[in-house]
């Protein structure tokens, strides 16, 4: 059974390579969908959260399993990511993984500067200046987001500013990610239970820097590849 955010869990058996947390209405459109594309086009599965807009504002325990289940997670930082508590208790969920478990993180600062999520400015102050409000009885709540915001902001990751377009980002995170999680993958898929898999070799589709390629084909009705 999934615990809680704060709640100590045991070592969860892993069913995704990769969990991407972001905000639906800023990056959703292209970015997100595009990177979630490329990341299981190189054989990833990856975990996109595509009901969120539907639901209400607790976090779902399947969602905080899911985060669990990932072997690394792809944070991307938008404009409003702050206005949503959904994002702020994936974030505390994911660095709470790291400091048990070693999971890596990959921040993406899409639209914001770094010092921004770091020390809760512009639209994150914004955001937090009405927590500070709604939840006065509940300041360490309120303090474990700005802890978990300050973490991820100092972790090293992209800045899309940097960047001509977001096709060249795009491929720039899902090369390291690949790269980060490619002696990980066989153990991986060691753990799935009940999963038929297949690994492929396919050195024809090799890219820069890697001499070789692994997809995986994984028959489950919840990870498609």
């Amino acid at each position: 059974m999934s615990q809680g955010i704060g709640a100590r869990v045991p070592l969860p058996i892993l069913k995704y390579d990769v969990f991407l947390s972001f905000r639906g209405e800023d990056t959703r459109q292209f970015f997100t969908t595009k990177l979630h594309a490329m990341l299981q086009q190189k054989g990833l599965a990856t975990f996109i959260d595509n009901e969120r807009l539907m639901r209400g504002d607790v976090i779902s325990q399947g969602l905080l399993r899911a985060i669990e289940e990932s072997l690394v997670s792809v944070v991307i930082l938008s404009e409003n990511y702050a206005s949503s508590t959904w994002c702020l208790d994936e974030l505390q969920k994911i660095i709470e993984l790291r400091k048990e478990f070693g999971r890596a993180i990959f921040p993406v600062f899409y639209g914001v500067d770094p010092s921004e999520v770091r020390h809760q400015r512009g639209s994150f102050e914004v955001a937090f200046a009405k927590y500070e409000e709604v939840y006065k009885g509940n300041r360490e709540k309120v303090r474990r987001w700005r802890d978990a915001l300050a973490d991820v902001a100092n972790t090293s990751g992209w800045d899309s500013r940097e960047y001509s377009h977001d096709a060249e980002l795009i491929q720039t995170i899902v090369e390291a990610v690949w790269i980060n999680l490619r002696p990980k993958i066989p153990s991986t898929i060691h753990m799935l239970q009940g999963v038929d898999t297949k690994v492929e070799d396919l050195d024809k589709e090799a890219r820069i820097g890697l001499d070789k390629l692994y997809n995986t084909e994984i028959k489950c009705g919840c990870i498609i590849l």
